[in-house]
C-alpha cells in the first residue's frame, strides 16, 4: 500500500471523526450510547493508526546507527504504545453520565466537551511522541564530521 492511500484512508478517517462530532449525543437512549462509544473506539483506533505513521516515518528517515541507538527506539516507540492505550483507557473510563435532570441539549453539549477533549489529548499527545522521536538518538545531519 502506497503512502498516497494512506493518506486518502486518514482522509477518510478524519472525516468520520467529523462527522462523529455531529452525532447525537449521550442520552438516555442506549442505541445513542452505544453509537458514541463506537465513535470513541474509532478515533483512538485512528490515534493509534497515527503513532505508528509516525513511528515508521521516523525509522525511514533517520534510521539508527547501531544496535543499542536500534534497541533504545524500539522500546521509546513500545513505551508510546503503551501510554497511547493507558490515555484511550482513561478517555473510556472518565466519560461523565447523563444526569436525569439534563436536558438534550445538556447532554448533547456535554458529549460535545467530551468528544473536544479527547481529541485535544490524543492531538497532544500526538505531539509529544512525534517530538521525543526526534529527540531520540542522533540525527543524520549531528552526525556528519
Amino acid at each position: 500500500m502506497s503512502f498516497r492511500d494512506n493518506c486518502r484512508k486518514w482522509r477518510v478517517l478524519i472525516v468520520l471523526a467529523e462527522l462523529a462530532l455531529t452525532a447525537p449525543a449521550w442520552g438516555d437512549d442506549p442505541a445513542q450510547r452505544e453509537l458514541q462509544r463506537i465513535q470513541q473506539l474509532r478515533q483512538q483506533q485512528q490515534d493509534e493508526f497515527q503513532l505508528r505513521m509516525q513511528q515508521y516515518q521516523r525509522s525511514i528517515q533517520t534510521p539508527p546507527a547501531d544496535p543499542r541507538e536500534q534497541q533504545a527506539i524500539r522500546q521509546l516507540e513500545i513505551d508510546q504504545r503503551q501510554r497511547q492505550q493507558e490515555l484511550h483507557y482513561r478517555q473510556n473510563v472518565d466519560v461523565q453520565p447523563a444526569l436525569p435532570s439534563d436536558d438534550e441539549g445538556t447532554r448533547r453539549a456535554k458529549a460535545q466537551i467530551e468528544q473536544q477533549r479527547a481529541r485535544q489529548q490524543s492531538e497532544q499527545q500526538l505531539q509529544r511522541f512525534d517530538w521525543e522521536q526526534q529527540q531520540a538518538g542522533p540525527r543524520k545531519d549531528e552526525t556528519l564530521p
